[in-house]
């Protein structure tokens, strides 16, 4: 009996470190993304791409507005070409998940609950869902600061 729990608990650790693994291998490719942010109100659709350089990321969204998102040590650079506008901000707690997650990838010590494809992080008083789709692909899923409904869908640029 005691083998079998050890063999139970044994194999559910590697599946999810082999889930981790895999998530963190995508993340660390040039990406399409497709986010769709739900107020109750309305549904915001977004399209864009990331791409990795030495240095830093750059994220450029496409629609529904032309922006860049330039991610570099711990700022992040935002350039809105519609308004002709920069900024630079610094990375905080409020904001460090998923640039984190873009940056560094998952550490398997913040997972928090795991299924079959998915496992859910909670990090400041926020829950991530990251979903494995295929194997190229992976969604994550939040609620934003003002409590949006978010679903982010990257896929493996080709």
């Amino acid at each position: 009996m005691y083998k079998l729990i050890l063999f139970i608990l044994v194999s559910v650790n590697l599946y999810s470190e082999d889930s981790i693994s895999s998530i963190n291998k995508l993340i660390n490719n040039n990406l399409n993304f497709f986010q769709t942010t739900d107020s109750g109100f309305d549904e915001i659709n977004s399209k864009g791409r990331l791409v990795r350089n030495k240095d830093f990321i750059e994220i450029t969204i496409d629609l529904p507005t032309k922006e860049k998102y330039i991610l570099r040590d711990s700022i992040i650079e935002i350039h809105d070409y519609e308004f002709n506008q920069s900024q630079i901000i610094e990375i905080n707690d409020d904001n460090s998940f998923l640039f984190d997650f873009l940056t560094n990838g998952i550490d398997a010590d913040e997972i928090n609950n795991m299924n079959e494809n998915s496992f859910t992080i909670l990090k400041n008083d926020n829950q991530f869902i990251v979903n494995i789709i295929s194997e190229s692909s992976f969604s994550i899923s939040y609620n934003d600061n003002m409590n949006y409904k978010n679903l982010i869908v990257f896929e493996v640029l080709k």
